[in-house]
């Protein structure tokens, strides 16, 4: 007879665009032997990347939760999901999703509690940049995580700075983020269409960002160094990609800086895979929060050489495939993007063809749904130990 598939429900604190959502719908679309079924929750009402996992067959519910709240009301809500569904494993996704997901289990009778992982997709560079509350969710969390199957990690660098602050070291696992190189993928049409969308002259060398407007993205770096290329004789455009742009500090300082016509702002947009090969360098510019960042792999998938601070673990991600410099230095960072272009296209080129050779051998989605597998078996195993 053949054996029932495990049962996973994803606890997640929001489906919109984000990395950690985008690594969840990437994980459920690339599941293909039936071994598993899944559903998702999600604490606030539905984002963009609920309908695209509705569209792979995987419910998706919503808790109607405002962001950044838990009520006790939506947590006996969680328990009753929790209850009739009887999951094998409760897999929670970002700081607030995994705490709701062990206070979902917590207030089941202990025999119909599923085993837990908590994925963690931020890194901890200090503490005190986190806003008031999720810090104090992050303290619960270690507090908490003895008690947990199994916490995995997206880079080394997220691993270490949470357990520095007291997150239980013995029962975890490393699961770097997977770019789809299929979709992902060098494309020369797309220097044109890029240029027609954001009216870029053709002469003019993009460097490109896609994250959403926030602080720890540090966007007003981007502009600072896209300035400061400009004084040095470089003829550069800045596109920024994501939510929020529009009325931003970055925005505000481009015009304080007078370089509005070298900034240029794309709001989040589902083809984003035919934007990315258009940019002749990619320039992360983030201060703090980085763990594993999705945005560069897809990058480097497409054949673009990056520009990096060293945040999370980006440094190990680009490898020598292109630079990193010190966070929230935008003068480093506009040196490192005229290094690249002083080398010239043909030497671009050769570098985003090796980062993407970096990624396809050591990213795949292969990978990290292998590695999945694997998390949920130890989980499960390390569940029924404790219970004998």
């Amino acid at each position: 007879m053949q054996a029932s598939p495990m049962k996973v429900i994803h606890v997640v604190t929001t489906t919109d665009v984000g990395g950690a959502q985008i690594m969840l719908h990437r994980y459920l679309s690339a599941l293909k032997d039936g071994a598993q079924s899944h559903s998702v929750i999600s604490l606030v009402p539905p984002g963009a990347v609920a309908s695209q996992i509705e569209a792979l067959g995987v419910e998706v519910t919503d808790l109607g939760l405002r962001p950044g709240r838990i009520t006790f009301a939506a947590l006996l809500r969680l328990r009753r999901l929790l209850r009739d569904a009887r999951p094998d494993v409760v897999h929670g996704w970002m700081y607030h999703g995994c705490l709701a997901a062990w206070a979902g289990l917590k207030l089941l009778p202990k025999r119909k509690r599923a085993a837990q992982v908590w994925a963690v997709h931020h890194s901890l560079q200090d503490i005190n940049n986190e806003k008031r509350s999720t810090r104090m969710v992050v303290r619960m969390m270690a507090a908490l995580s003895r008690k947990i199957e199994l916490i995995t990690y997206c880079s080394r660098v997220s691993q270490e700075q949470h357990e520095a602050i007291g997150f239980y070291p013995d029962r975890v696992e490393l699961i770097a983020n997977a770019v789809d190189t299929e979709i992902f993928r060098p494309d020369p049409a797309a220097r044109a269409r890029l240029g027609g969308i954001a009216d870029i002259p053709d002469e003019r060398l993009i460097i490109g960002n896609v994250a959403r407007n926030h602080p720890m993205k540090d966007h007003v770096a981007i502009a600072k160094a896209t300035a400061q290329l400009v004084e040095m004789g470089h003829d550069v455009h800045a596109v920024l990609v994501g939510e929020g742009h529009r009325g931003s500090l970055a925005e505000q300082t481009a015009q304080d800086l007078g370089i509005t016509n070298r900034v240029s702002i794309i709001d989040t947009r589902p083809d984003i895979h035919r934007i990315v090969p258009g940019f002749d360098i990619f320039l992360l510019s983030s201060a703090w929060g980085e763990a594993f960042p999705l945005a560069v792999s897809e990058a480097m998938a497409a054949e673009v050489p990056c520009v990096v601070t060293d945040v999370g673990d980006c440094a190990q991600l680009v490898g020598d495939t292109g630079r990193v410099v010190p966070p929230a230095q935008p003068e480093k960072q506009a040196l490192a993007v005229a290094e690249l272009i002083d080398e010239g296209p043909i030497a671009r080129a050769t570098l985003g063809k090796l980062a993407r050779e970096r990624v396809t051998d050591n990213f795949s989605t292969d990978i990290y749904v292998d590695r999945h597998y694997a998390a949920y078996g130890r989980a499960t195993s390390a569940k029924i130990s404790s219970q004998s």
